[in-house]
């Protein structure tokens, strides 16, 4: 893998940290700044082949370079060099990708664990948030009009505003349709796309 530049895997960091509340669990908002939209998607979907292919596009259309993952769980102190983090850049291979997911083997490896992750570029016009144990992820958008921008990555991960999801006219899809009463208003209250989210 190329090696990617210092500067920028320290913006994406960075974004990535000040993006999350990283005490916070679902359905409470999870999110920190100002966010103005909110679309959810299985949390396998970050784990698969349409990851690479999504972070690779929502990083062309933003100008980004690099996007870094974290595994929140397995950063107990939130610092550049001890935070566990794959970084992503448009020469990362799917291959690549899944051997880092699977270091470790099935003791420690990403793909294997049920931990909460987060990613954001460099450039920082988006975050996303999961929590594997709910398989539930996020993504929320900094601007409205990046909605349509950013659609055919948003397609890769299926990514859907919460009152689609819970309230739409087909069979939602999993784990959506399951979801007990208080986590369906939580979502709705928290994350219903009906007004800008600021930071208090």
């Amino acid at each position: 893998m190329v090696t990617m530049d210092m500067g920028a895997r320290l913006a994406a960091f960075g974004n990535t940290k000040r993006s999350i509340s990283c005490d916070t669990l679902l359905p409470e908002l999870v999110f920190a700044g100002v966010w103005c939209r909110f679309l959810f998607f299985e949390s396998d979907r970050i784990f698969g082949n349409h990851f690479i292919g999504a972070v690779d596009e929502l990083m062309r259309l933003e100008g980004a370079s690099v996007s870094c993952l974290v595994n929140l769980d397995l950063t107990p102190v939130f610092a550049f060099e001890s935070t566990a983090a794959i970084y992503i850049d448009q020469a990362t291979t799917n291959e690549e990708y899944s051997a880092a997911l699977r270091s470790g083997g099935p003791q420690s490896g990403w793909l294997y664990r049920v931990d909460r992750y987060a990613c954001a570029s460099d450039v920082g016009a988006w975050c996303i948030y999961c929590e594997k144990s709910n398989d539930v992820a996020v993504i929320a958008l900094r601007n409205d009009a990046d909605y349509k921008r950013f659609r055919d990555a948003l397609d890769r991960l299926w990514a859907k505003p919460i009152e689609e999801l819970v309230d739409g006219g087909g069979a939602p899809l999993f784990p959506f349709d399951h979801l007990v009463p208080k986590w369906r208003k939580g979502l709705l209250d928290n994350y219903g796309n009906d007004q800008q989210r600021n930071d208090q």
